[in-house]
């Protein structure tokens, strides 16, 4: 099935303008929705949301203040020269640990190099490889991943040269065999012209047409199958085979994958660049929500890299840190196919909006301390009046576990008890925060960036204008900035986009500085 992706929407109108009160329809609308199919352009434009077009990770880093310097140079793909020394590094990570050098990206890089076929070889363990089997270390789970996903997505463009000198030979052979063809035609009619001659009657056998073989090793042609004894007695003729088909065995199309393993393929290539960094990729422990208000909506969050803690004891406990940055996968195909290319477009666009702003909301939760239902209120400090006293003096009995999980009790909350809220990667005293996401469909993944402000947040929190509010209204228009999708199947896509991730982590990790001295230095 072919690939596609949706368009990214264009809101015709301007921004809205906040302060006059204009937001007051934000939450209706959204609390109105009953299925996906509900959601329209409006619904999007009700975010007050700037989406711009497709750019690289120079244009997407330019706008942070000294980001460009984390992105890894060209150079960093190819192995340190002998006897050249790397310059010390002075400064540290945010988590206290050393960054990673150069030697640990190459080492890392250069298994996205290896040929697809020659990797899919040495995890299926089959033989009669080109050259030197590569080592799979790090990427081995991706690896793996991509070889599932390889089943299900057609591959032919990207075939070897050895499978095109294939097709060429094959090529030949078909055309040297059609060159022999009106022989073959000429002697038939002659012995048709004549059946009186023959003693057997002569009985028209119909062919069986051939089919092209769809499967990862070469085979030879197929054969007509053995005709009748009264049939005459000729040669088996190959059949044609289409050159350029897939040569790997399909289960099925892009459709019919399974979701996980999409997921296992994303995850095995974002894990060892987040390694490099202590970082671990981690799903929430409590259902993705998005507050919009007093109206909670379920979003799409994969997977969350989150900061291990300097701690080990912590480590061992359970504790986590940020968000650093979130991983969506969804597994949506063929877009465009039922005519509906802007309603799925929007849509799809609203679920990553929606991913990025549950990160934003639990950055801005740095500092914060988790406010319980009914915290405040006269019912809950004050004691209940009438009716019989409470079981003061009697003894409480424990209730066996059995029945215990009968009993009806409060929520924990939407705040992870064992996260350490913070917004790690955002300069102090700064008022816009960054959220990164990765986001990912078919075999592909892009990389998305959203400029907050902290009002904006504090807006979709709370469901009400904050009191003091800036003059400049740039505050309720978000910034939503992506890359374009790069293709795990191409090597020169998935190595550049962890080019890309290596120097966005690299920045987010960084240790915190102050908004003031970050603009001295620009």
């Amino acid at each position: 099935m072919p690939v596609t992706f949706p368009s990214f929407p264009h809101v015709s109108r301007d921004p809205l303008n906040w302060i006059t009160g204009e937001a007051s329809g934000l939450f209706a609308q959204f609390a109105a929705i009953r299925r996906p199919s509900d959601v329209t352009t409006g619904h999007l434009a009700l975010f007050n949301v700037i989406c711009e077009p497709a750019v690289d990770f120079e244009s997407l880093l330019s706008s942070s203040p000294n980001a460009l310097s984390f992105l890894p140079p060209a150079s960093w793909t190819k192995p340190l020269e002998e006897g050249v020394e790397l310059e010390p590094c002075n400064h540290l990570l945010s988590n206290g640990r050393k960054p990673p050098d150069r030697k640990d990206f190459y080492a890392r890089a250069k298994e996205l190099y290896c040929d697809n076929e020659d990797a899919f070889s040495v995890l299926t363990s089959v033989p009669g490889l080109s050259q030197p089997a590569p080592c799979l270390a790090r990427f081995r789970r991706f690896w793996e991943g991509l070889n599932s996903m390889a089943y299900y997505w057609d591959t032919t463009d990207l075939a070897s040269k050895d499978a095109q000198a294939n097709d060429r030979d094959l090529q030949a052979e078909v055309e040297a065999t059609n060159v022999k063809e009106p022989r073959r035609k000429k002697a038939k009619r002659v012995t048709e012209s004549s059946p009186e001659e023959s003693p057997v009657p002569t009985h028209h056998v119909e062919s069986i047409p051939a089919h092209t073989i769809h499967s990862g090793v070469s085979v030879p042609a197929q054969t007509q199958p053995p005709k009748a004894p009264w049939s005459s007695d000729k040669p088996a003729e190959p059949a044609e085979r289409i050159p350029g088909t897939y040569r790997r065995i399909r289960l099925g199309n892009g459709a019919e994958m399974p979701h996980s393993f999409r997921l296992n393929t994303v995850g095995g290539f974002l894990e060892p660049i987040a390694s490099a960094f202590g970082l671990m990729l981690v799903p929430h422990r409590h259902p993705p929500t998005l507050a919009l208000g007093n109206i909670r909506f379920p979003v799409r969050m994969s997977a969350v890299a989150w900061r291990e803690p300097a701690d080990g004891m912590r480590v061992r406990a359970g504790w986590l840190e940020g968000p650093v940055m979130g991983v969506q996968c969804r597994p949506e195909t063929g877009f465009g196919s039922t005519d509906s290319l802007e309603a799925e477009s929007v849509l799809d666009v609203i679920r990553e909006l929606g991913g990025m702003l549950l990160l934003s909301q639990e950055r801005a939760r740095e500092g914060k301390t988790k406010k319980k239902p009914g915290d405040g209120k006269w019912w809950v400090t004050r004691p209940r009046w009438g009716g019989p006293e409470g079981e003061v003096s009697k003894e409480r009995r424990r209730v066996p576990a059995a029945e215990a999980w009968k009993l009806m009790r409060s929520k924990d909350g939407f705040w992870d008890p064992k996260v350490e809220y913070q917004a790690i990667g955002k300069s102090s005293g700064a008022v816009w925060d960054e959220i990164y996401m990765v986001s990912s469909l078919n075999h592909h993944i892009s990389i998305l960036k959203l400029r907050v402000h902290f009002l904006y947040v504090q807006f979709l929190t709370d469901g009400g204008l904050p009191k003091d509010l800036p003059k400049d209204a740039s505050w309720a228009s978000p910034t939503l900035q992506r890359t374009r999708w790069y293709d795990f199947f191409v090597i020169e896509d998935r190595a550049e986009a962890m080019r890309g991730l290596w120097g966005i982590m690299a920045y987010l990790m960084r240790q915190k500085e102050n908004v003031d001295t970050t603009v001295k230095d620009s």
